[in-house]
C-alpha cells in the first residue's frame, strides 16, 4: 500500500497554538500500519495546549509500545478497539489527576485514524473532524460533539471518562483521509475540499500546497482560530 501524507499547523490569529498533530507509521511482519491524530485544546479552559500535547504524546508512545507488537501478531478489530479504549481511559485519568492537583479544568478534542492493510478504524471525541475521500466523493465520518457552538459535549480531559465514537471500515484502491480541527474547516464549503480528492494528488508537495490554500481561504473569510490538518492519501 503506497502512502503519501502532508500536514498543516498554524496558530492562525491567536497568540499561540493549542492544537497538536500526530502522524506515525511502522512496518510489521504483517504489513504497514499508520496512525494519524489531531487534537485541539479547549480554549475556554486552562492549559489547552498541554492537554492536546499530552494526548498526542501518549498516543505516540502507545503506538510503538503496544500497537506495533499487537499488529505484528496479526490481531484485528477487537484488539485495536481494546487497545485504544484503554489508552483513552488512561489519558483521561492522567488529565483528571493533573487538573485535581492544580485545581484547574483542561481538556482537548481527539480525532484518530488507524490504518492497517486495507482496513481503517476511527476513534473520535469533540468537534475536530475526519473526512474520507473516495471515488470522487467526500464523506464526513465523524459527528461534532458540541451543543450548537456553546461548548463541547465530549472530550478527553479533567472530567469523567466519555467513550469515543468508534467506526471501522474498508478502503478502496485510492482513498484519502483529512483530519482537521474546527479552525481549519469552519469557514470552508464542502466543495472547497474537493482539491484534496486523491485522484488529483500524486506528490506530498501537492498535499501541503493544497492544505495551505485551504487555510488561506479560511483566513480570508475571517477565521481567527488555530488551524491544523493531517492528510493521508492511500494508493
Amino acid at each position: 500500500m503506497k502512502v503519501i501524507s502532508g500536514i498543516y499547523w498554524d496558530k492562525g490569529k491567536r497568540n499561540f497554538n493549542q492544537d497538536s498533530l500526530l502522524l506515525q507509521q511502522a512496518m510489521t511482519c504483517r504489513g504497514r500500519i499508520l496512525l494519524a491524530v489531531v487534537s485541539d485544546g479547549i480554549g475556554g479552559l486552562e492549559e489547552g495546549e498541554k492537554a492536546s500535547g499530552y494526548i498526542a504524546e501518549m498516543l505516540a508512545e502507545n503506538f510503538y509500545r503496544h500497537v506495533v507488537p499487537v499488529m505484528g501478531r496479526g490481531k484485528g478489530k477487537n484488539a485495536i478497539r481494546r487497545n485504544f479504549l484503554r489508552c483513552f481511559y488512561e489519558i483521561n485519568a492522567a488529565l483528571k489527576a493533573y487538573g485535581r492537583e492544580r485545581d484547574l479544568k483542561l481538556g482537548a478534542t481527539v480525532s484518530l485514524v488507524f490504518v492497517w492493510k486495507r482496513n481503517y478504524g476511527i476513534f473520535h471525541l469533540g468537534d475536530s473532524r475526519i473526512y474520507l475521500f473516495r471515488r470522487g466523493k467526500i464523506r464526513m465520518l465523524t459527528r461534532d460533539h458540541s451543543d450548537g457552538g456553546r461548548g463541547l459535549t465530549k472530550c478527553l480531559g479533567s472530567f469523567p471518562f466519555q467513550s469515543p465514537d468508534i467506526q471501522f471500515g474498508r478502503l478502496g484502491r485510492r482513498s484519502g483521509f483529512l483530519l482537521c480541527t474546527d479552525g481549519f474547516y469552519r469557514m470552508l464549503e464542502p466543495m472547497e475540499l474537493e482539491i484534496l480528492l486523491p485522484e488529483e494528488i500524486e506528490l506530498e508537495e501537492q498535499i501541503e500546497k493544497r492544505l495551505r490554500e485551504l487555510a488561506r481561504a479560511a483566513l480570508k473569510k475571517g477565521e481567527a482560530d488555530n488551524m491544523s490538518a493531517v492528510y493521508l492519501r492511500l494508493g
